[in-house]
């Protein structure tokens, strides 16, 4: 979900008009900021990922069934979502502060509730945390935006690699303090860190932000029948990542000693979709947007595929590994057709986001039920498997309307 904050905020040029726009950071002051915004994001990562590593041990703390943790995932990303439009209308009229701080705020909240909470307390803290991330994770990649001008694109894509490295960072401390209660105790530490830091750090004013490229991209009759396609890809990429890295823990633990060394499988898969991102510009150069986007597709379901079937520990860890290599690039080649075929400035735009965080709420959730209902856990990777599939003909179709457009 962050990648769809930076990815949506790269397509966008943050620009002063007349006299009435504030100065520059200075070049120092950019750079401190963005570093700065590196490290918050790296924990706000570790939040974002947070029920994949710890869902096993939560299973084991409140007497709830599988559809009730997968439950978990939609009290997350749906307040997320809701979150990514209240920043949108704060960032209209307040400062960056104010969205960065709020969001912060929320996640410590959340975090902290976690520690002791109940089956009740425990949904309204991921809520919390959830609605925390959907406001911070925008207002900060707009400011970076902001504060780098002359480098944008760079200063975002860095910032979304250090995202990845606080996913890929969640299982290891959790099992370096080797205690649910611990590990969040010391995430609550890091966000109170950051949240410290976001109130005096020195952050770029606002400016006025425009698109790119000001004419239309398409017409108004054609960008409501793309809109569809593009949405429901984006459901569908943005579930299949969440559900894969979510429940990923959960079902290898049979394979491993204990839910502490299950978290390898979390590992996999957010280092090697770490891997397929920073792969993806270098395949550009040899192979089209579109080869690069149905060889994702292909990669991530023989991963998936080959997940449902492991049963030892070593193959799972291959299976997790080649799903998320398959992920990482996917997700940005759709956004990039967002920007060329419909602008980011249009509402159809926003429909398409808004679909996204609905599928990274829904997909997980319905993981847990099916397993449920069918009394095999790893049933439910059908699901996403049946979602890589579908993926196929629907990116075909863009690709088409692509090369017409």
């Amino acid at each position: 979900m962050t990648v769809l904050m930076s990815a949506s905020t790269a397509q966008q040029v943050i620009r002063s008009r007349g006299d009435s726009a504030p100065a520059r950071f200075s070049a120092r002051s950019a750079a401190s900021f963005t570093l700065f915004a590196c490290a918050v994001f790296i924990v706000l990562g570790v939040v974002t990922t947070l029920l994949g590593p710890i869902l096993p041990l939560l299973s084991a703390r409140w007497p709830v069934t599988a559809a009730q943790l997968g439950s978990l995932f939609f009290w997350q990303f749906i307040p997320s979502t809701i979150g990514t439009v209240i920043s949108g209308a704060a960032l209209a009229k307040r400062s960056f502060r104010f969205g960065v701080v709020l969001g912060v705020t929320l996640c410590l909240a959340g975090v902290i509730g976690l520690i002791w909470a109940d089956w009740n307390l425990g949904r309204a803290a991921v809520a919390c945390y959830g609605l925390g991330l959907g406001i911070a994770l925008p207002a900060i990649n707009l400011a970076v935006a902001e504060a780098n001008r002359t480098r944008r694109a760079a200063s975002v894509s860095l910032l979304n690699f250090a995202w990845g490295i606080g996913a890929i960072s969640g299982p290891p401390l959790l099992r370096l303090t080797h205690s649910l209660s611990g590990f969040l105790t010391l995430l609550s530490v890091l966000v109170a860190l950051g949240l410290g830091a976001s109130m005096f750090w020195e952050m770029p004013p606002k400016g006025n932000v425009v698109s790119a490229d000001e004419a239309a991209t398409a017409t108004s009759g054609s960008v409501w029948i793309l809109a569809p396609l593009i949405a429901i890809s984006m459901f569908l990429f943005c579930g299949v990542e969440n559900a894969v890295a979510g429940w990923a823990a959960t079902l290898a633990l049979p394979s491993f000693a204990d839910a502490f060394r299950a978290t390898n499988a979390n590992e996999a898969f957010w280092a090697f979709f770490l891997a397929g991102r920073a792969f993806a510009p270098f395949a550009l150069r040899r192979i089209s947007e579109a080869k690069l986007l149905f060889a994702s597709i292909i990669t991530a379901a023989t991963g998936v595929l080959a997940f449902y079937f492991a049963t030892h520990a070593a193959t799972i860890l291959l299976a997790c590994a080649v799903a998320g290599l398959g992920v990482g690039p996917g997700f940005p080649l759709l956004i990039s057709r967002v920007s060329e075929l419909i602008g980011p400035q249009r509402p159809a735009c926003t429909v398409c986001f808004a679909f996204a965080g609905i599928g990274a709420a829904t997909m997980p959730a319905a993981i847990g039920l099916i397993g449920e209902r069918v009394g095999d856990p790893r049933a439910g990777l059908l699901l996403p498997l049946a979602g890589l599939l579908l993926l196929l003909p629907t990116a075909r179709m863009l690709s088409a309307w692509q090369r017409h457009a």
